[in-house]
């Protein structure tokens, strides 16, 4: 009797904690199905704002195309009157959402924008999205660049050519066609009169030059020395800091920089003609990957995930690399232009690629890189031997070997149309190897064949 009543305990207890098991697996599933509605709802209310975001940074673009001037410093909210965008009263809203826009300045031509979106995410918490942009007075720019002018020019000892100019800060660092010096250090800060600061006689001769840091990176025939680093944290006092031995002995051609990782490449052999180089410590820098093009590459310019090759390759002038992983770079794309002409340089922002080949200047669109679209060209009427963007990206300045027009400023607002729209004339029989376009300063620097004006300084009215 005691027994079955004990298991009649044991089986009321077990009904009991069954029970309420049960209960805690049901309120569990409740719980989180209730946490889960909230956070995609959460989640989809933070997507519209930062959609809401985009269209406010979009509005201001449009504004600002209709005039530089009818951006306003301060908080602004937005309105369509008649299909166009204005700005109205210190903010808009839609639905639970608030926007306002901020303007402040950064100098004449150019003003930084935020687009903050706030909303009520629950009783116990707000939402805040904020989206950035810097917008300049591009059409200014534009004009400006109309009549451009040789404003001042620098000798350099010897008679060694200039063949690629970086700036960056106050400085800037050219390299020449050996020599001694073939690597030189000027002070731009007064643009009238460019002075000599510090030089350096490298090893091998150097072939281009790439700014990042504190460090100017150097391409070189030095069969030991491909890629020569040079510490540039005091500009009047540099100094080869590193080397790195590309396998074989081939020369190096192209050299572009990203924080510590340099890209390379080199003249066609054997070995690869494009090399990835962690320069993390510059005294020791190594390899990463490195990738078989099939010829020259002669100059690379680097966005995003991808590596551009401007290559002597006769049936791919464009060359495109997925560099996701460094360690095995991979060509995934490539163009081949008319001719058997060699692209000699590239550059380029976002999906746009902009190359030289011969006399023309290509535009490509290279959203869907396996497929790269040619947007448009320009003759320039000489060999185009370097290229630099500025002005919001709707200026191109070309370095150039064309008889009377060695100095060009290319619109590039429309892609598919683009013009010449400025020349300079430096000077019968020259060729300007190298180009720079500096921001900061709204210059443009070039170095040529000239003995005695190995370094020019170009400028807008």
């Amino acid at each position: 009797m005691i027994q079955r009543r004990i298991q009649r305990g044991f089986i009321l207890l077990e009904t009991i904690l069954a029970g309420a098991l049960l209960f805690l697996i049901v309120s569990a599933f409740v719980i989180a199905a209730i946490s889960g509605q909230e956070s995609s709802v959460l989640s989809g209310k933070r997507s519209r704002a930062v959609l809401l975001a985009e269209e406010g940074l979009e509005a201001v673009r449009n504004i600002r195309d209709e005039g530089f001037a009818n951006l306003g410093d301060g908080v602004h909210g937005l309105a369509t009157i008649d299909n166009q965008w204005n700005f109205a009263g210190s903010q808009d809203t839609t639905d639970i959402f608030s926007r306002q826009i901020t303007i402040s300045p950064v100098d004449a031509q150019t003003k930084d924008v935020s687009s903050t979106i706030t909303w009520q995410q629950n009783a116990q918490s707000t939402g805040s999205v904020t989206l950035l942009t810097r917008l300049t007075d591009w059409l200014e720019g534009v004009i400006s660049w109309l009549n451009p002018f040789k404003e001042a020019s620098l000798n350099i000892a010897g008679s060694e050519d200039g063949l690629k100019v970086k700036s960056s800060g106050n400085y800037a660092y050219v390299v020449r066609n050996d020599g001694s010096p073939d690597f030189a250090v000027i002070d731009i800060s007064n643009s009238t009169s460019p002075t000599l600061v510090a030089s350096l006689s490298l090893i091998g001769t150097p072939s281009n030059i790439a700014i990042a840091n504190d460090y100017a990176y150097v391409s070189s025939s030095d069969n030991f020395q491909e890629l020569q680093i040079i510490d540039i944290s005091t500009p009047t006092s540099p100094s080869v800091v590193g080397t790195f031995n590309a396998s074989g002995g081939a020369d190096g051609t192209g050299v572009y920089a990203v924080g510590s990782t340099v890209y390379l490449t080199r003249n066609s052999s054997s070995d690869d003609e494009f090399v990835i180089i962690n320069a993390g410590n510059p005294v020791a820098p190594t390899l990463v990957g490195s990738l078989n093009m099939g010829a020259a590459g002669l100059e690379v310019f680097v966005s995003g995930m991808r590596a551009y090759i401007a290559s002597a390759r006769d049936n791919q002038e464009l060359q495109i690399i997925d560099i996701t992983t460094p360690s095995a770079p991979s060509l995934i794309g490539s163009y081949n232009l008319p001719g058997n002409t060699n692209a000699l340089t590239i550059t380029g922002f976002t999906n746009t690629i902009l190359l030289g080949q011969g006399n023309t200047l290509h535009i490509f669109d290279v959203t869907n890189p396996a497929i790269p679209i040619t947007l448009g060209s320009t003759n320039m009427s000489g060999t185009v031997n370097d290229l630099s963007v500025g002005n919001a990206n709707t200026l191109v300045f070309a370095g150039t070997s064309a008889g009377n027009a060695e100095f060009a400023v290319i619109d590039i607002t429309d892609l598919t149309n683009s013009s010449i729209i400025g020349t300079v004339d430096i000077s019968n029989n020259s060729t300007i190897n190298g180009i720079m376009y500096d921001g900061g300063h709204n210059k443009a620097y070039g170095v040529t064949n000239l003995n005695s004006e190995e370094f020019m300084v170009m400028s807008a009215p």
